[in-house]
């Protein structure tokens, strides 16, 4: 309730809250706003003052036909029948004239809002033609208006009453129409023109942004096609070149990763012979110790090397190569439970979530003796989560034990007899999915890591 009333209380919250987020949607609002400010300004200017000037000239009109008529009626009465004639030839007025008789009403017979405006003009120039008894502002006269028709009946200063009929379409002018449709027509119109121009312009945007997020998850999709505006092709061509650079220094950096460790493969063999052939003494011992953590080092290093190469991403039912990955694990000695509810299809790199996953489940296995993996699915993630009963690791060095080369021997060392390898490269992995990890207190009693992989 609070945070509600201080979105409210704060008016430019609210704004954010309401304005919407994407560029295209910016744009159309940036596009439509002065629209609407002009039509507004327009109808303001159009309707409260060309057409109301417009309606009082056309009541001032039709009041000076009526009282034209009955003027003609007052001087001559018994000329009705000529001038029903001349009435209807000349001012389109259908005229009756009944002696002696008077009005019941007076004034305007008031029907819906939508005729107001126009009773109210008529019934001004009725007024200014004097249809008034004597000299107080009472009419003499009673309005009324349908929905094709407007009756006018006015007591003559005689005894008699003149009764006067007219179509209501000569108090409306066919501009008004006219002006409204050519107006809201040419603006749509614009609009629409616009929001194709723009609609144009955002795409490259669009194209850049979705390049940029696969390139960030490891896929190359080639050079971005260079299109758009002028700052839109400047800053794809600047995409591109930092594309080919990154490239080239993971390039570079997984040649040189592979050619040391390989290099240092076979001095390692040459002195592993050696000491083979050596008589067994301590000091022998020691150095073939020190020989198998150093090939443990170079393999650890071709590992590495090997997850930041790129890989194509292809569709694997989830479930099945997680129970493939369990059942082919190597040197397995704890059980490993995992009961999927679902086999989901979903877009990984195989080889990169296997060595990731083998990973995981060879550390759970050195230092813990029961290893539990669940999956948990939703539109738009995959969430692997893998829990041991082990040691687990401390919360303040959870950060630092993905560093390359780190090692932890307060609780648990993840890569015991190893290089320090084996988180980054799991981290790698996962974030070359696009993907997080997340190490927490398993409910178990040991580590829980926790795996999220995009489902696209």
């Amino acid at each position: 309730m609070s945070r509600f009333l201080n979105i409210i209380m704060n008016p430019k919250r609210l704004l954010k809250k309401i304005l919407p987020t994407s560029l295209f949607s910016r744009a159309l609002i940036i596009l439509l706003t002065p629209l609407l400010l002009v039509q507004m300004v327009l109808g303001y200017i159009f309707f409260d003052r060309h057409t109301e000037t417009i309606l009082r000239q056309f009541s001032k009109t039709i009041a000076g036909d009526v009282a034209l008529v009955m003027d003609w009626v007052e001087r001559d009465p018994k000329a009705i029948k000529s001038i029903q004639r001349a009435a209807q030839k000349y001012m389109g007025l259908d005229v009756n004239f009944v002696p002696k008789n008077t009005l019941e009403k007076y004034g305007t017979h008031k029907t819906t809002w939508l005729y107001s405006f126009m009773e109210d003009a008529l019934n001004e120039a009725l007024l200014s033609e004097e249809f008034n008894k004597g000299n107080s502002k009472k009419p003499s006269y009673y309005l009324r208006m349908s929905a094709d028709k407007i009756y006018i009946s006015v007591e003559a200063k005689k005894k008699g009453v003149l009764e006067v009929s007219l179509p209501r379409k000569r108090l409306f002018s066919k501009t008004t129409p006219l002006v409204l449709i050519w107006t809201t027509s040419s603006a749509l119109l614009l609009f629409l023109v616009a929001s194709i121009f723009m609609r144009n312009q955002i795409r490259p945007l669009r194209r850049l942004a979705e390049a940029a997020d696969r390139f960030g998850k490891g896929d190359d999709l080639g050079e971005l096609k260079i299109e758009g505006a002028r700052e839109l092709r400047m800053l794809s061509r600047i995409f591109n070149i930092m594309r080919a650079r990154i490239q080239r220094h993971l390039h570079e950096r997984t040649q040189m990763l592979a050619s040391v460790s390989h290099d240092l493969r076979t001095p390692i063999t040459r002195m592993q012979l050696q000491l083979a052939m050596m008589q067994e003494t301590e000091e022998n011992h020691l150095l073939q110790e020190d020989l198998k953590q150093m090939q443990l080092m170079v393999e650890g290093f071709l590992a590495y090397a090997k997850g930041t190469a790129s890989e194509s991403r292809q569709a694997v039912p989830i479930a099945s190569c997680i129970q493939e990955i369990i059942d082919n694990l190597p040197g397995k000695k704890n059980p490993i439970e995992f009961v999927p509810t679902d086999n989901p299809i979903i877009q990984i790199k195989l080889q990169l979530f296997n060595r990731c996953l083998t990973n995981l489940l060879l550390n759970a296995n050195r230092y813990a003796s029961h290893t539990w993996i669940s999956l948990t699915l939703n539109t738009r993630h995959c969430e692997v989560v893998v829990d041991d009963d082990g040691p687990g690791i401390p919360k303040e060095n959870r950060e630092q034990v993905f560093q390359p080369f780190y090692r932890q021997d307060t609780a648990r060392n993840l890569d015991e007899g190893g290089t320090g390898l084996g988180l980054s490269i799991v981290r790698d992995a996962v974030r070359s999915h696009g993907g997080k990890i997340r190490l927490d207190q398993s409910p178990y009693g040991g580590l829980r890591v926790i795996l999220t992989f995009p489902r696209s």
